[in-house]
């Protein structure tokens, strides 16, 4: 075997035979790091995928009707101590539209005098779904929709137009809403004159 080596690379031309076989012994460290390191990518991966860190469990409410009154159709459920639901569990669906909303402040028509305005929006979330809400204040664009409380600041003085648009996770059902109020300026306190002796 050796001998069939050795004719086979006397018959190789004179370059190429040097730069092949130069090449081919580069090669052989490059091939074992690789080897190297996906082995030990390898072990990483496996004790990072031992030692699973523990999901964090929802409360939820489950509301059921009376048992007793099955034939009665009773429209006010009576609700249940909170419990952990396990995945075999099962809810009654939350109605998809969006239940009474309104601006709580500012009223409508306020007068405003404070630099900071929080807008608060009164909903409660419970037989119907969770909601989102987008505004615009006067002619500005709409907001992203989020389900957070807002704010304004210094804000100039006159009238101001705020719309929301408040719409369903569950749903596209969406209520508008529109409030009106006013920004008042502090009056600085104005000089008054003293006598001069």
């Amino acid at each position: 075997m050796l001998e069939k080596f050795r004719h086979w690379y006397r018959i190789l031309p004179d370059k190429k035979r040097y730069l092949e076989f130069v090449t081919a012994l580069l090669t052989i460290p490059v091939l074992l790091t690789v080897i190297y390191t996906n082995m030990v990518s390898i072990r990483e991966d496996k004790k990072s995928n031992t030692t699973p860190t523990p999901e964090k469990s929802e409360k939820i409410v489950i509301i059921r009707e009376d048992e007793n009154k099955e034939n009665e159709k009773s429209n006010t459920p009576t609700p249940i101590p909170t419990l952990e639901l396990s995945p075999t569990q099962s809810t009654k669906e939350c109605k998809k539209e969006v239940g009474p909303v309104k601006i709580s402040s500012p009223s409508e028509e306020e007068i405003v005098q404070d630099d900071l305005i929080c807008v608060k929006i009164d909903y409660t979330v419970g037989e119907f779904c969770s909601v989102a809400w987008s505004y615009k204040l006067d002619d500005n664009k709409w907001s992203d929709y989020t389900s957070s409380p807002f704010c304004f600041s210094k804000l100039d003085p006159g009238k101001h137009e705020l719309d929301l648009r408040v719409q369903s996770v569950a749903s596209s059902d969406e209520v508008t809403l529109e409030r009106t109020f006013y920004i008042k300026t502090k009056e600085a306190p104005s000089p008054t004159p003293t006598p001069l002796p």
